[in-house]
Order: structure tokens, then C-alpha cells, then sequence
């Protein structure tokens, strides 16, 4: 009997083994299935999705300040580049002397102010033994011509009469003319001294002029463009001289700039200057880079110039310089009573010259930032209503500035293409590749603001 209970006791418990091991293996029939990725969606579990398009949102392309343009077939104009850099156009800067040797009283200007013709840029206290003199002699000489005209004029009375001989009378006339010729010069003497009209008077009448102002000598013809009568017609560039210093005479006091036109000089290497001498002698136009930063929303642009001459080449460098000018513009504006010149563009500044060399027919011209590149394949981006497709492209041709696309595969005249922040909507595109799992060989489409993928067609 005991033998029975410990086998029917054996045989419950293989039955129950036999049941768990069945369960266990079927265990999949009982557990809930994960709930689907939300990142991948429905669309997502069918697979890879080949994402060319891309839909941004209208907070998004605003803040990009997105344009996009039909393009059309034109010629692209081949270039190279040069550096090159603002210089001072010649004979436009005026250096500022003392004419008589003094100690300068005061200084009327600093530097960057400025000024007119005419204003006073320096008072002189005059030094010189010479300029007294001279004064003295003038003073000596006018009395003496007042009293050989005033027996000239009697003696002719007298000759008229018959009571004198005429050479009496041309005697007289010959000191008059000698006197005159004396004044004359001494008159001029002083003007060279730097005394004006009003101290040439006082000196003739027989006062002592002490000073003399440097002023602002006359305004340079303007450049082609410009305004015949500029309100301001220099800068002061630079003050040498402070109060209580001597000066000898000839000694250089100032500078004085005028910006009213600069030289734009290229330094270009011996082996082109065949491209350089092309361009000058057709007077085909140079592109003139400022290397500014562009406004958002629009391209690098350009001032057009063309050469206006060549220089010899340096032995040294292989380099030779050539120029163009360059039209500037000034804003006034005051400072604590003195008044400023804000220029557009002052001397020192780096530029990049274009030369152009020929041209690439029949090709679609686009800005440099309208053309986003992936390892060795370039794309650009297509409108289409508020959607971007984009396209791979064949580039031609390229500079800093500008790209030269071939026409074909969807891009072609009347098309419009994004022009600028192609590298954003780029990096949006790649954010929804990444969302959609990418690669190809998938489903086609674009993703849309709200999250939803909108699948083309074949």
C-alpha cells in the first residue's frame, strides 16, 4: 500500500513538470506586446524612409529669412582673386607746414576733426628776424613811395608849366616806379611769411605783426561724381606739434586727408599679369570684395571697378600691383562742438579683387550659400509651394561669391530655388531623415510641421 501512494505521488508531480514546461515555452500567448515607438510612428515600422523634402514651419523659415528665386540660363564670368587693400588716392593728402620759424601758440584742431578750407589750424608766434625786417623795410619803403609820388605829381605840374625840364619829371617817375617795385616785393615777402592781407596792411602802415594762423589751404578738385563744393573738404589725419614748441621754418605741423576717393590696390602674381592686362585694356569691370558679413537674408554682393592702371613688378616678390578708384562717401556728425566724418570706407582695409578671365556659357548662377554639399555631392533646394525638394546638382564652376550650376534634373529656367540658408533647411532635411530611420530604398516623402509624414507617389 505504501508503495502504491509514493508512485501515484511521483506521477502528480511529472504531470505538473509536463504543464510547466508547456506554459513556459507558450509564454508569448499570455504577454502584452510592446506599445509601437512614438518617434517612429506607423509609417516608420514599415521600414526605411528616403526623405527628400522637407516642410518648415512658418516661425521657423521667418527666422531664417528664406528667398527663392527663378533662376534662368546666363553666363558665368570666370575669375580669379586677388588680395588687395584701401590706399590713399595720391595728391589728395595735404601736409601742413609752418612757412616762418616761431613757437606754436595754440592748436585750433585734433586729430579726426573736420575742417574747411580757410579755418585756422595752428597760431605761430613769429621768431623771425628776417620777417621783422622785412615788415620794417615795407613800412620804410611805403613812406618813401608816398613822398617820390607826392614830387612826381609837382614836378609834372611844373613841366606842364614850362618852369621845369622833362627829365626832372622822368627822374621822378623812375623812383616812383622803383619805390612801387619794392613794396611790391616786400608785400609778397610777407604773403610767403604766411601774414594775411589785414597784417600786410598793418605792417605797410608801420605796426609790428607778431603772429600768423595756419589755415586750411584750399579744397582738391573732386572726384568724378562728387560734389563741386564739399562742406568739409579734409580730415585732420594727424597733429605733430603741441603749444609752446618751436618750430623752424618748412617744419611739418599736420596732416591732412582727404577721402573723397581712394586707390583700390591688387597685388597680383607675375603669371597674371596676361589676365590683368586683359581686363585693363578691355576695361572689363573688377569685382571688389569688402569681406562683409552679408545682411541676413541675401547674398554677398560686390562693387564693380575697373583698373585704372598697372604697376612694375617687384623682383623681389614676383607680385606686381595695379589699382583702381574708388568713389568714398562721409556722414558728419558732432562731438562736443567739433564736427566728425564717419567714411564708409577708410585707407588700411583688406579687400579680395575678382580679375576676370572669361566666361562659362549657359549656366544657372547661384550665391555660394544657396549650394549645400555631402561629401562629393552637391544639392540645392527646389520650391515648391511651402515645401523645399532637394536636388542634386552638377557644379561647373565656383568662387568665394558664386556657383555655377548645370541645368537638368528638375532645375532649369523658371524654376525657383532657394538662395540663401540652404546649409539650415539642409540640416532640418537630415533631423527628418533621422526621424523617419533614413536610407534608401524606403518610402518617399517629406515630414510636415505637425509631425505627420506625407508619402509621394511614384
Amino acid at each position: 500500500m505504501r508503495f502504491r501512494s509514493v508512485l501515484r505521488a511521483l506521477a502528480v508531480l511529472l504531470a505538473v513538470a509536463v504543464v510547466g514546461v508547456g506554459a513556459w515555452s507558450q509564454r508569448h500567448r499570455f504577454q502584452k506586446s510592446d506599445p509601437p515607438d512614438p518617434d517612429h510612428g506607423a509609417e516608420g515600422a514599415a521600414g526605411p524612409v528616403d526623405i527628400q523634402s522637407v516642410k518648415l514651419s512658418d516661425e521657423a523659415a521667418r527666422g531664417l529669412d528664406l528667398r527663392a528665386e527663378e533662376v534662368k540660363l546666363e553666363d558665368y564670368p570666370k575669375v580669379i582673386e586677388v588680395p588687395g587693400v584701401l590706399t590713399d588716392a595720391p595728391g589728395r593728402a595735404r601736409a601742413v607746414t609752418t612757412p616762418v620759424a616761431g613757437v606754436v601758440a595754440r592748436v585750433h584742431v585734433v586729430p579726426g576733426a573736420a575742417v574747411r578750407p580757410g579755418a585756422p589750424l595752428f597760431t605761430v608766434q613769429l621768431a623771425s628776424e628776417f620777417v621783422q625786417t622785412t615788415q620794417t623795410e615795407l613800412a620804410r619803403t611805403a613812406k618813401d613811395l608816398v613822398a617820390a609820388v607826392a614830387k612826381r605829381d609837382q614836378t609834372k605840374k611844373l613841366v606842364e608849366a614850362g618852369t621845369r625840364p622833362g627829365i626832372e619829371l622822368s627822374e621822378d617817375e623812375n623812383l616812383v616806379r622803383r619805390l612801387t617795385a619794392q613794396v611790391e616785393g616786400h608785400r609778397r615777402q610777407l604773403r610767403l611769411f604766411g601774414l594775411t592781407a589785414d597784417q600786410v596792411g598793418t605792417a605797410e602802415a608801420g605796426g609790428a605783426v607778431t603772429e600768423i594762423v595756419v589755415a586750411v589751404p584750399p579744397a582738391n578738385p573732386p572726384p568724378a561724381g562728387a560734389p563741386p563744393d564739399p562742406p568739409f573738404a579734409f580730415e585732420v589725419e594727424s597733429v605733430a606739434v603741441a603749444p609752446g614748441q618751436g618750430v623752424a621754418a618748412g617744419q611739418h605741423l599736420a596732416r591732412l586727408a582727404d577721402y573723397r576717393e581712394l586707390f583700390v590696390e591688387g597685388q597680383a602674381f607675375e603669371s597674371e599679369a596676361g589676365l590683368v592686362a586683359d581686363a585693363t585694356s578691355v576695361g572689363r569691370p573688377v569685382g571688389v570684395d569688402f569681406l562683409d558679413p552679408p545682411p541676413k537674408g541675401r547674398p554677398a554682393a560686390e562693387t564693380k571697378l575697373v583698373i585704372r592702371s598697372v604697376g612694375r613688378t617687384d623682383p623681389a616678390t614676383r607680385t606686381f600691383p595695379f589699382y583702381a578708384a574708388l568713389a568714398n562717401a562721409a556722414t558728419p556728425y558732432e562731438r562736443d562742438g567739433t564736427t566728425y566724418l564717419s567714411w564708409r570706407y577708410r585707407p588700411g582695409r583688406q579687400v579680395r579683387l575678382r580679375v576676370p578671365t572669361g566666361t562659362v556659357p549657359k549656366v544657372i548662377v547661384l550665391p555660394a550659400e544657396a549650394v549645400v554639399r555631402e561629401g562629393p555631392d552637391a544639392f540645392v533646394f527646389r520650391q515648391n509651394g511651402d515645401v523645399y525638394d532637394r536636388k542634386a546638382v552638377a557644379i561647373v564652376a565656383e568662387d568665394r561669391l558664386t556657383v555655377a550650376v548645370a541645368p537638368g534634373k528638375g532645375i532649369g529656367p523658371g524654376v525657383a530655388v532657394l538662395r540663401n540658408n540652404a546649409a539650415a533647411v539642409n540640416r532640418a532635411l537630415k533631423a527628418l531623415q533621422a526621424r523617419g530611420f533614413g536610407g534608401a530604398g524606403g518610402k518617399k516623402g517629406h515630414w510636415h510641421a505637425d509631425g505627420s509624414f506625407h508619402e509621394e507617389k511614384d
